[in-house]
């Protein structure tokens, strides 16, 4: 009988262990991959990069001229049409011209450029809210491959968990033939195989998600499959000191707020350059009727923005701006204390979470294992009672899934840091 459920056990190894050797064949993907598809193929990034081209376009015609006027009529000419005419009986020469009229005016070539940087910053701005949308995209896909490793350690587990259960259950049967079990405690071992079995639906359910996710955030097909690597590590970023310069060198977001603070300048100086006067020249020639002589109009022209009834809305709007930029300064400094303060706490938890793993690892997990093994072998040995042996293996599992919980939370943590910082 003893050899039955022995032979029953290691058949039910084996099974284990071919099932995930027909998985492994399939080739693993990288998150380093699967960040440089996102990068090439994701549509969000795309349509900041088109945004950005547009403000350059924009920046293109910042500096272009008003278009010049053209016009033709009449001009001086009187409502009798035979006036126009010569007439030596009345000593007239005739009246009236048909004129021909052209107008430019030119923009102050400080105020041209002044609009174009502008523009030319909004361009800038985009990029950098490209690369903030990016480290938001980055973090989900990590998350979703973090996820993606947990959960299959964690079907290993409750496939582990299955051949255990299927061995108590069939040893169960053959000592229940020889009057050697009670069924009470082979239901409890068939309803925690339900349970287990109900688990394990449950996360290949979540692992398809994460494969979802992964494959939305790609571009591609959604059930498109594929296989990721199953180590991940683990970074030691509870030892980093906080350093502030290297938050504003390399947070995207601290750079918008200096990006907003540079556009800031760039349209205020551009409303100052409202101030400075704008040039025109106007060109008439009359091609006279009659005998008169043919004559023209030169004028030059310059625009007055100084003057106090047009000046005023320009000096507020200037003036409205400089304390748009004492806010920004101000954001700035209060998003760096938040930011110094996020890494301070996740730092913190990310200590404490490593030494709750290492006690489950190091002293916990084998203390309830080497306590399952007992009963285990108590049990084969015929000197404990099969409930002991599901009470000891329930405790160990639960463990070993808290176990699994931690690491998930350690890996939540460990995108987050990165997501602070924007490291890929």
């Amino acid at each position: 009988m003893k050899k039955k459920i022995k032979y029953t056990r290691i058949a039910a190894l084996l099974l284990l262990f071919a099932g995930y050797a027909v998985a492994g064949f399939a080739q693993p993907q990288s998150l380093e991959n699967i960040l440089q598809e996102i990068e090439k193929n994701n549509m969000n990034l795309k349509a900041y990069d088109a945004q950005a081209k547009a403000y350059e376009s924009y920046t293109q015609g910042a500096r272009a001229l008003d278009a010049p006027e053209i016009g033709a009529g009449l001009f001086m000419t009187p409502y009798q049409a035979h006036l126009w005419k010569a007439d030596k009986a009345m000593g007239s020469s005739g009246m009236g011209s048909f004129m021909v009229s052209a107008e430019q005016m030119f923009m102050n070539p400080k105020k041209r450029q002044a609009n174009a940087s502008y523009m030319g910053s909004m361009s800038a701005m985009e990029q950098l809210m490209k690369e903030s949308m990016k480290n938001e995209l980055f973090s989900m896909a990590k998350m979703n491959y973090y996820n993606w490793i947990i959960l299959k350690k964690k079907t290993h587990l409750l496939k582990e968990s299955e051949s255990i259960l299927n061995y108590l259950i069939a040893s169960t049967e053959l000592r229940y033939k020889y009057g050697m079990d009670k069924l009470n405690a082979y239901y409890k071992a068939k309803g925690m195989l339900g349970d287990i079995q109900t688990m394990m639906a449950m996360t290949e359910q979540e692992i398809s998600e994460s494969i979802i996710g992964l494959n939305t955030l790609m571009n591609r097909p959604k059930n498109t499959l594929f296989e990721i690597d199953t180590l991940i590590q683990f970074k030691d970023y509870e030892k980093e000191p906080t350093d502030s310069s290297r938050i504003m060198q390399f947070r995207s977001d601290y750079k918008q707020l200096k990006q907003q603070e540079s556009i800031l300048k760039l349209k205020q100086s551009y409303e100052q350059s409202k101030l400075l006067p704008d040039f025109g020249i106007k060109y008439d020639h009359m091609v006279a009727f009659g005998k008169q002589p043919q004559q023209f109009s030169l004028m030059a022209m310059v625009s007055i923005p100084l003057a106090p009834w047009s000046a005023a809305m320009t000096k507020s709007t200037v003036k409205g701006l400089a304390y748009e930029l004492d806010a920004a300064r101000l954001k700035q400094g209060a998003w760096l204390n938040t930011i110094n303060g996020n890494l301070e706490q996740l730092k913190v938890k990310i200590k404490n979470k490593k030494q709750q793993i290492e006690l489950s690892e190091k002293m916990v997990i084998p203390a309830m294992k080497r306590n399952y093994e007992t009963a285990l072998l108590g049990y084969e040995q015929n000197t404990e009672e099969l409930f002991m042996v599901l009470d000891a293996w329930q405790s160990l599992k639960l463990m070993q899934l808290t176990y699994i919980d931690q690491l998930m939370a350690l890996a939540e943590l460990q995108v987050q840091y990165e997501n602070e910082l924007e490291i890929k």
